[in-house]
């Protein structure tokens, strides 16, 4: 449960880096409702963050969605954003088998 919650705060603050703040307060919402313990309710809602049009997995970090970034720096950024998201769903489903 740990490891979920300090992934969440450091996507959250990446997200807040670059001025994302629609995904930064979902992100901070759960981590303020899990007071550092996530229950199911809130494991099932990080959950569906990762399906349909305009979620949490569409999220790409680019000056042209007038993100605070350089162009030279996206690719760093969101290769370090894809790796959050991914480390993120994996560990919330494991925790929902739990």
């Amino acid at each position: 449960m740990d490891a979920l919650i300090q992934l969440l705060v450091a996507c959250e603050k990446l997200l807040r880096k670059v001025g994302e703040n629609f995904w930064a307060e979902k992100l901070l919402q759960i981590l303020k409702e899990s007071s550092s313990s996530l229950d199911k309710d809130l494991i099932e809602e990080i959950i569906s963050f990762y399906g349909g049009m305009g979620s949490f997995n569409d999220l790409i970090i680019s000056h042209h969605n007038d993100h605070v970034v350089k162009e030279k720096n996206e690719n760093r950024l969101n290769n370090e954003l894809a790796k959050l998201r991914n480390e993120i769903y994996q560990e919330a489903v494991r925790l929902r088998r739990v």
